[in-house]
């Protein structure tokens, strides 16, 4: 039973994919601003 769970949740994650825009660059929008290395704590 949760197998089938599983595959359902993959082929709808699989279905939202194509939709969304990639920028110019190629890089993932909410990746915008980020930066490799050390970062700041967050707290």
């Amino acid at each position: 039973m949760k197998q089938r769970e599983k595959e359902a949740r993959r082929v709808q994650r699989k279905a939202e994919k194509p939709e969304r825009t990639v920028t110019s660059g190629g890089d993932d929008p909410d990746l915008e601003g980020l930066q490799w290395g050390p970062q700041e704590p967050l707290y």
